[in-house]
């Protein structure tokens, strides 16, 4: 498996749907419309925590808390998830020749766990790719026509 392809389509795709989701009018980012967050904002709020805490993991960073990007707007939150994407972009370089290497690391809920890296950047891509498809129907239902996200596509960019 090619991670490094993966982790740049990943990034791709976040970006294409971030930059859509940025230009969004406040009280359709915030709107209560259902699914697994309620809200664009909070989707994406999840996915950019998710990808933060994932690159303090990879850096074997202890995390106490994680930064309220809750309370920022659009164009802020995609101006620090694009950072974010940057830096998961730069742990998989660094671990590409170590794909085996076990990352030790906790849950939220204080589960611990130790995975190899592949496995772990396979659950990121895959948990990313599910929640941009929440961002797709969520995008759909406040009148908004969505980016496409395909892998294919990305592939032939």
């Amino acid at each position: 498996m090619d991670i490094i392809k993966l982790v740049a389509y990943n990034n791709w795709a976040n970006r294409r749907i971030g930059k859509q989701i940025e230009s969004l009018p406040p009280e359709l980012f915030q709107k209560q419309i259902g699914g697994s967050f309620g809200s664009i904002k909070a989707t994406v709020v999840h996915l950019l925590e998710s990808d933060w805490l994932w690159v303090q993991r990879f850096k074997q960073t202890p995390v106490a808390q994680v930064p309220g990007w809750q309370l920022l707007e659009a164009a802020d939150i995609y101006r620090h998830w694009k950072q974010i994407q940057e830096d998961m972009e730069n742990a998989a370089q660094s671990h590409a020749t170590h794909l085996d290497k076990r990352i030790e690391f906790v849950t939220r809920k204080g589960v611990h766990y130790a995975l190899p890296f592949e496995d772990l950047i396979t659950h990121i891509t895959h948990h990313g790719a599910y929640h941009r498809g929440q961002l797709t129907d969520m995008l759909r239902v406040v009148g908004a026509q969505p980016v496409s996200t395909d892998y294919f596509i990305f592939c032939t960019q």
